[in-house]
């Protein structure tokens, strides 16, 4: 029995601690939305934390249900339970449950609370997009407005403006304006009048002793200076440029005479140089006629010896020579001292040529080049004619000897 009594009051204990949870979360609950209302009702106001007015009275009905009941929770450790009674059980049982039925009414007017406060929620939302409506319909009023007034302005301004109608009836009359033109020409004209004879006045009225007269010819006396002052500047301008002008063509005169000098040495050089070679062209068309004469001698001599009988048998060849060829060369020998005979040395030749030369001019660098290429020796090929008092050679017929 005491067994079942103990088991009764602990599960007792478990729903009356359920209940005191559920309360607790109730009242936080509960204080949450009361704050979410009073500061929507209040426009944002702040609110304070303990939930205002609705909290004072929650608080106020629950201790006036804590007074009228005046109840505590049972709590009992296992070894209590085990020394308890069962008189002594029962009125804790009875105890426990006035203590859950006291939790039960105020959870019970927790939640009517809770439901009053959440239609005040509901209603608050729907105010709270009400007002938002309102509001943007004031807006667009409000927009609508000032626009309104914008055009209002611009209707003004328009209106402020002169039109086309008023715009024609300020125009004048032609006529008008023309004798307007006319008189507006005339007061121009006479005002430069009036200056030219007031300055003619003040001339008329010039005198030296007159602070005009003062100034006007300290004026003059400052312009003669500075005329002065600009006129010997633009003399001695003048005089340097043509200083500089003389000196530099000073300079090109000396340059052109420094090349005249150059060009008469260059064209005396020349000149010598054409003596020189013309000398040599004469010397040469000489050697070159001398040559010819000696040439077709040569061949009259061939052509007679040739026409004449020839020998069987050929002798000996003596020295380099065929007997044949020494016999022709004595046959030959009177016409060979009369070709011998004539000057053949270029030193006759040259005292020959240079009749219209100087003796003691000097020879030129073109003329020794000459001499020289003259005194080159000739190739085997080309037919060289050697001039001697015994014999004549001629390369070309026997081999260079």
């Amino acid at each position: 029995m005491s067994f079942s009594h103990s088991h009764c009051l602990a599960s007792l204990v478990v729903r009356s601690d359920s209940i005191g949870s559920r309360l607790t979360k109730f009242t936080d609950t509960l204080r949450s939305t009361d704050s979410f209302a009073m500061s929507s009702e209040t426009g944002g106001k702040s609110v304070p934390e303990d939930g205002g007015d609705v909290h004072d009275k929650m608080d106020s009905s629950s201790t006036r249900l804590d007074i009228s009941a005046e109840l505590n929770r049972v709590q009992l450790s296992d070894h209590q339970l085990d020394g308890l009674t069962a008189e002594e059980l029962r009125a804790l049982w009875r105890k426990q449950d006035s203590y859950i039925s006291a939790l039960e009414t105020r959870n019970r007017t927790f939640e009517e609370s809770c439901s009053s406060l959440r239609d005040n929620e509901d209603k608050l939302k729907t105010q709270i997009t009400e007002l938002s409506m309102r509001e943007r319909v004031l807006m667009r009023r409000l927009a609508a407005k000032e626009q309104d007034m914008q055009e209002y302005a611009d209707q003004l301004s328009e209106m402020k403006l002169p039109g086309g109608g008023a715009l024609k009836s300020a125009l004048l009359d032609p006529a008008v304006n023309l004798l307007l033109q006319r008189l507006r020409q005339e007061l121009s004209e006479t005002k430069t009048k009036l200056e030219d004879t007031q300055s003619e006045l003040a001339a008329w009225k010039f005198t030296p002793d007159s602070n005009t007269g003062k100034r006007l010819m300290a004026r003059c006396r400052q312009l003669h200076q500075e005329n002065d002052e600009l006129g010997s500047m633009i003399s001695k301008g003048r005089l340097a440029k043509l200083e500089s002008d003389l000196a530099l063509q000073k300079s090109f005169s000396e340059e052109v005479k420094k090349s005249q000098s150059d060009l008469d040495e260059l064209l005396q050089d020349l000149d010598e140089d054409v003596e020189g070679m013309q000398s040599t062209i004469y010397y040469l068309q000489q050697e070159l006629r001398k040559t010819k004469q000696t040439v077709a001698t040569l061949e009259q001599e061939n052509a007679s010896l040739r026409t004449s009988d020839t020998p069987k048998s050929e002798p000996p060849s003596l020295n380099g020579l065929s007997a044949s060829r020494s016999k022709w060369r004595s046959l030959d020998s009177p016409g060979s001292d009369t070709v011998t005979g004539s000057p053949r040395t270029k030193d006759t030749d040259d005292s020959g040529v240079n009749n219209n030369v100087d003796d003691q001019r000097k020879r030129t660098a073109s003329e020794t080049s000459d001499e020289n290429s003259l005194k080159k020796p000739k190739t085997e090929n080309q037919l060289t004619v050697h001039y001697s008092d015994d014999e004549v050679v001629v390369n070309g017929e026997n081999g260079g000897q």
